[in-house]
């Protein structure tokens, strides 16, 4: 863990454990696209939608206790108008002033019957009584009959209503019932007859339980109140009855506040009772002289219900949608920082401590900035040594070390270093200077290598200015190789021409510029990249028929060897060379697939057993070539005996190819494998010691083997034989190995361990993770974990 601190401290932060300012930033961009507008939106609906609501409510509520206090109104007006009515029918005119009711059965029947009817015209009427004023005052009754009215204050109440000037019509709060005293009633009471002086009254005695019920109408709500008073604060109707009823604590508390306050005919106000707040609500009415007060009182809480539901209802929804925008923000952000995250995950390995500590976009430009510069500057390295990889490319392509290439294969390597290789054939010049020692004062005799780069130097100038498109090989030995390649479609006369007119150039030029004689031989065309080594090959043998004493010379094979223009020489320089190959690597597999196929190869294109012998003896030769030059003399190896006579007197191919195998191959090999596994294992040896003490610098094949004093072709063989790998592989796996050493044991960054081991840290990213499957910071974190 103190690693992973010390990492921390030393890096401002991790990179990507926590997420970054972009994160942040893109979250709340997120928020404040999705979460703005419906936070808004809320507002606005709860703000306008609750006022409206509230306004609803309040006209709504105000309509219905107007249409309540309509209803009222039209109820006792058209009970005041059944009354007057009454009062004018002929039943009740002034016959009735002086008769006995007792005596005159059949008009008693007649006034009950009508009475009854009363009753029962409208709902309000609970009882109807006939009162006939006289000496004996009576009472008719459509339930109790007749009864007499003997008290003397039964006589002055109804008395005092029959002497009553200006009015016929009366409404009476608290009116007793006969010989009934404590039953007050509200009744409608009508003078009889409608006209001429009255002899007595229609009392209308209304229904206590219609009349509550016509009350409770002006409520709104079941904790509501409403009631009716008159003007001298008594109440006329309550939630309890009607007729002086007692009201309740509130009731009474609140009419007497109304009295006190009231200073118009209706009005509205709050009204605090037992720590609630009601809305009140009075008015006057007036009923045939009579001022009486309705009041209706409405607690807030039950008023503003349906409003507080609602607005319960649009926070709720708010928020819901908020949280929906909330996640949908998350859901959006993490999406769109997922690439982002991959990124960074990529680059945090490569980060330099010594940079200011950006968000992720900042993070990615900068490394992405420091990717393009490594680039630009490898490509600028590439640019730089592309011609000399060209000309190691082509050197290796003429001396046949890509032999196991095909024909397409090379064409795309061409192509790729710059050759335009499709529908173009090749042709190969050998330039040969000669009479070194001739000069005298200008050039030593070991002056070869300055001669050899004057040489190359004239044809690129020639072929540069003639406009061909040909490449130049200095073969470090006085001589040197013209690739040109020309258009298969130009005919073979156009094509000879030019290629004559630039021999003549470049002799003419090397006698007078170099002051050398030269040689100058011109292969065949070819139409094929894999015929370009045999072409070498037959120049290099063709130069044996030069004149020694003559001047400058051009030789063509064409002419040298006419008859071999008209087919090709029967002999497989490929093959040959890649037994040489193998025979100088040790490689016993490989030398005899090799000479199976140069015996194949050999027996398809000469079909004669004396080409074939005398190819079997060239092969012979040029084994033994190979063998001394690995340093071996074929004496050791096979004693005098006498093998070109054995291989002479074999006929078959197939004893032929045997032969070779065995009789050849398989003691060189066997001997050579003896003699070399113990020097070469010491070899190896001692070239691991060096790489482990300079590994951190850039150290080649080249450098390691003149270090150890050996040849790169041999310290490469030591390394595949002893180790099973070649150099590049094992040192390679020798750095990664160290680095994976200092990735646990030390603090130190990539980048820095990168330097240590001498690889870029980009370059060592990518090879780690291609060999451990994982980046090293996430190698140096998984034994952490571990730990």
């Amino acid at each position: 863990m103190k690693h992973l601190f010390a990492r921390i401290r030393k890096t401002g932060f991790l990179l990507p454990a926590v997420k970054g300012q972009f994160f942040r930033k893109s979250l709340l961009l997120m928020l404040g696209i999705t979460c703005l507008p419906t936070i808004i939106m809320g507002c606005l609906f709860y703000i306008f939608g609750s006022a409206n609501i509230k306004e609803e409510v309040t006209y709504s509520n105000e309509a219905l206790l107007q249409n309540a206090l309509n209803r009222m109104e039209e109820d006792l007006n058209q009970l005041e108008l059944t009354a007057v009515q009454w009062a004018y029918d002929p039943r009740f005119d002034g016959s009735l002033r002086n008769i006995d009711l007792k005596e005159e059965y059949s008009t008693t029947q007649e006034l009950y019957r009508t009475l009854v009817g009363m009753k029962g015209f409208n709902p309000f009427i609970d009882q109807v009584h006939l009162y006939l004023d006289g000496p004996y005052p009576q009472i008719v009754s459509d339930q109790d009959g007749i009864e007499a009215v003997n008290g003397y204050e039964d006589k002055a109440v109804y008395r005092a209503v029959i002497d009553s000037k200006n009015k016929s019509s009366f409404w009476l709060n608290g009116f007793p019932r006969i010989n009934q005293h404590d039953n007050h009633e509200v009744v409608l009471a009508q003078k009889v007859p409608g006209v001429g002086e009255p002899y007595g009254l229609l009392v209308f005695y209304l229904n206590r339980d219609k009349l509550v019920e016509m009350v409770r109408e002006l409520s709104l709500g079941k904790s509501g109140h409403s009631f009716i008073f008159d003007e001298q604060g008594n109440f006329v109707v309550t939630d309890k009855g009607a007729g002086l009823p007692e009201g309740s604590p509130f009731e009474t508390a609140l009419s007497e506040q109304i009295r006190r306050q009231q200073t118009n005919e209706s009005g509205t106000f709050l009204y605090e009772w037992e720590n609630r707040t009601y809305t009140v609500t009075y008015g006057d009415f007036s009923k045939l002289g009579l001022d009486w007060t309705y009041v209706t009182a409405t607690s807030l809480s039950s008023l503003t219900a349906p409003v507080q539901l609602l607005s319960k209802i649009i926070i709720v929804i708010s928020l819901c949608g908020f949280v929906l925008a909330l996640l949908l923000s998350w859901l959006a952000s993490k999406r769109m920082y997922s690439p982002i995250s991959r990124l960074v995950s990529l680059f945090r390995d490569n980060r330099r401590p010594s940079e200011p500590n950006p968000d992720e976009i900042g993070f990615l430009e900068n490394e992405w900035r420091h990717l393009y510069e490594e680039s630009h500057e490898l490509r600028d390295k590439l640019e730089k040594a592309r011609p000399g990889l060209r000309s190691s490319f082509l050197l290796h392509l003429i001396q046949g070390h890509y032999y196991y290439l095909n024909e397409d294969e090379l064409r795309e390597r061409m192509s790729g270093f710059g050759w335009t290789v499709n529908n173009k054939g090749f042709l190969l010049l050998l330039f040969q200077v000669t009479g070194l020692g001739r000069q005298q004062g200008r050039f030593e005799e070991n002056d070869v290598q300055l001669v050899s780069f004057a040489a190359e130097n004239l044809a690129q100038e020639l072929t540069a200015g003639l406009g061909e498109e040909a490449d130049t090989i200095n073969f470090q030995d006085m001589s040197v190789g013209i690739l040109l390649s020309f258009n298969k479609e130009e005919p073979e006369e156009t094509v000879r021409s030019r290629i004559f007119h630039l021999v003549n150039s470049l002799a003419q030029a090397s006698s007078a510029v170099l002051k050398f004689h030269s040689t100058i031989l011109i292969g065949r065309p070819m139409m094929r990249i894999t015929d370009i080594p045999g072409s070498l090959q037959q120049l290099r043998q063709v130069v044996r028929y030069r004149e020694v004493r003559q001047g400058n010379q051009i030789l063509s094979l064409e002419e040298l060897l006419p008859g071999l223009t008209g087919e090709t020489v029967p002999y497989p320089f490929s093959a040959e060379k890649e037994v040489t190959q193998a025979i100088r690597m040790g490689l016993k597999d490989e030398v005899c697939d090799a000479i199976q196929s140069f015996m194949e190869t050999l027996v398809r294109e000469g079909n004669k057993e004396m080409l074939i012998q005398d190819g079997a003896v060239q092969l012979l030769g040029s084994i033994q070539h190979a063998i001394l030059e690995a340093g071996y003399h074929p004496r050791t190896l096979y004693g005098d005996d006498d093998l070109y006579g054995e291989l002479r007197r074999l006929r078959e191919p197939d004893q032929i190819t045997s032969w070779l195998k065995h009789r050849i191959v398989e003691p060189y090999c066997e001997t050579l494998e003896r003699e070399q596994t113990l020097h070469l294992r010491r070899l190896v040896e001692r070239a691991m010691d060096y790489m482990k003490l300079t590994f951190d610098s850039e150290l080649s094949l080249e450098r390691c083997a003149e270090h150890l004093g050996t040849s790169p072709f041999t310290l490469s063989k030591a390394f595949k034989q002893v180790t099973g790998s070649n150099y590049i592989d094992f040192l390679m796996r020798l750095k990664i190995d160290k680095a994976k050493e200092m990735l646990v044991g030390t603090d130190m960054m990539v980048n820095e361990i990168a330097q240590q081991i001498g690889y870029r840290p980009s370059y060592l990213n990518r090879l780690f993770k291609k060999l451990e499957g994982i980046t090293p910071g996430q190698y140096r974190e998984q034994v952490m974990r571990k730990e």
